[in-house]
């Protein structure tokens, strides 16, 4: 079985893109994140949804031109990992 992530609570965080980068505050820990491609495209396509990384990767697939060579899945899923780091997706 795939896990499951999701992202925290969505009301919790406000985004800012700035130029390349895109600025996250989070209000539950007063952190504001700086991240790039592809973190603000995966929040945005998991919306309020419990997704695996295959799921995230579909989505994202859809909505983009992504290259038919790249293993999606995996950047997905190492972007899912460090993003449950800072507290902004949470496995389930």
């Amino acid at each position: 079985m795939s896990q499951l992530y999701r992202t925290a609570a969505l009301d919790g965080i406000i985004q800012h893109p700035l130029d390349s980068m895109t600025l996250i505050f989070q209000k539950s820990s007063g952190v504001t994140h700086m991240v790039a491609d592809p973190v603000p495209a995966i929040l945005e396509v998991m919306a309020e949804d419990s997704l695996t990384a295959s799921d995230v990767a579909q989505r994202l697939s859809a909505s983009y031109d992504l290259e038919d060579n790249t293993d999606v899945a995996d950047i997905v899923l190492a972007r899912l990992a460090e993003l449950c780091t800072l507290g902004l997706v949470e496995q389930v």
